[in-house]
């Protein structure tokens, strides 16, 4: 059986919005209604994006890049709720290695029961996967 669609659909845009944060921001709450959203990160400080609970967000993904030298988190509303690589238990994934920040990308998708975070940065870089 084959998983290909049997109707091809015309241009569909990659985001269905861009949020760009101030420089200011410290913290954004993320809602199911935002799948398919690119969160752009301009915070000079460290800035936490927290995902809404896993159960609300089965097909779901959520995109977030940082263009300025700060901290990017992105947090599961519910701990032990991401599989990370090499942790089946992760509470946040976060871009913390200096030198490291600026372009860091993840891309995060919910199957209603975790979040599978994927690293899209353009170049090598580290992720701080932290468990409780």
């Amino acid at each position: 059986m084959s998983n290909a669609p049997t109707t091809l659909m015309g241009h569909v845009p990659l985001f269905r919005a861009i949020v760009t944060s101030t420089v200011s921001a410290t913290a954004t709450t993320v809602t199911p209604d935002d799948s398919g959203t690119l969160f752009i990160d301009a915070s000079t400080s460290t800035h936490t994006y927290t995902l809404p609970a896993v159960a609300d967000c089965k097909g779901k993904a959520f995109w977030f890049s940082k263009v300025a030298d700060a901290v990017m988190i992105v947090s599961g509303e519910t701990a032990d709720k991401m599989i990370a690589f090499n942790d089946a238990a992760a509470d946040y994934i976060s871009f913390q290695t200096a030198s490291e920040r600026i372009g860091a990308a993840l891309l995060v998708v919910g199957d209603g029961n975790y979040y599978f975070p994927f690293n899209m940065s353009a170049g090598a870089n580290t992720l701080t996967v932290k468990t409780a």
